[in-house]
């Protein structure tokens, strides 16, 4: 009569959980390319957790139920941080008369139109606080820079504006954006700062201004997803592995010294 299979020994188990979790890495952009990105996300996410339990299935190892669970979400955030850098590197999908025309564009990610120019001397201002559960809050500021067509003046309407947001104390990032510009990517509105723009220099805007984002600053932002998207298989597996370590420690039955 047999007894239960002697457990995986913990290299080969952290060997399989690595490259199942690379595995599931590398499936999460084609996924993400092929499908919707909630339809990617649900397929992807429950077959991890299925290869997870197929292993430990096979293997006979509890171990691999957890990595199912560990690879379901760091398949969901390699397919977010994917999503996010392909749609950051996609091209031109809207080619614009002036820069005036950006508004009429709200599903356009990324705009390209005749010189415009930013007008950093009318740049706004807004302060916000981000309370935190331990510390003093972190401090925010947005910044809203005029994007506008040659020829405007102060009497016309503002049609966009450049924003970006940073910790307070740092050097304003609106101090880095071009003097002009032919190209931009679609922005998280900050319509807050936009209004201080507006208050300070004594400005209107069209109803929907567009808020836009140079192409440095995408391509900064791209290559972070990038190294992100690559980040979760391995920060997924740590985890895993730490656990997994630490309960292999503290099941280990102890020996009892032998009685003379």
């Amino acid at each position: 009569m047999t007894g239960d299979p002697a457990p995986l020994p913990l290299p080969r188990l952290l060997g399989l959980g690595l490259l199942t979790l690379a595995a599931i890495g590398l499936t999460a952009p084609l996924l993400v390319l092929a499908l919707p990105f909630p339809a990617a996300v649900a397929l992807g996410g429950l077959g991890a957790f299925m290869v997870g339990v197929v292993l430990a299935m096979r293997l006979r190892s509890g171990a691999f139920v957890a990595l199912g669970l560990v690879g379901l979400f760091g398949f969901i955030g390699v397919a977010a941080e994917a999503a996010l850098w392909f749609r950051l590197g996609g091209a031109v999908d809207a080619r614009l008369e002036s820069v005036a025309a950006a508004p009429s564009f709200p599903e356009s990610s990324r705009l390209a139109f005749p010189e415009a120019i930013a007008r950093s001397d009318l740049a706004g201002e807004a302060r916000s606080r981000i309370a935190r559960s331990a510390g003093p809050p972190v401090e925010l500021s947005a910044f809203a820079v005029p994007v506008v067509p040659p020829g405007w003046d102060r009497t016309q309407p503002v049609p966009a504006f450049l924003v970006c947001a940073q910790p307070r104390e740092a050097t304003p990032c609106a101090t880095a954006f071009p003097p002009r510009l032919t190209e931009a990517f679609r922005a998280t509105p900050r319509p807050e700062a936009a209004q201080a723009a507006l208050a300070l220099h004594g400005l209107t805007a069209v109803p929907n201004p567009a808020f836009l984002a140079t192409t440095d600053e995408i391509a900064s932002e791209r290559a972070r997803a990038g190294w992100m998207a690559l980040a979760w298989p391995v920060l997924a597996w740590l985890a895993w592995a730490a656990g997994l370590a630490v309960y292999r420690m503290i099941s280990v039955p102890k020996r009892r010294p032998a009685r003379a």
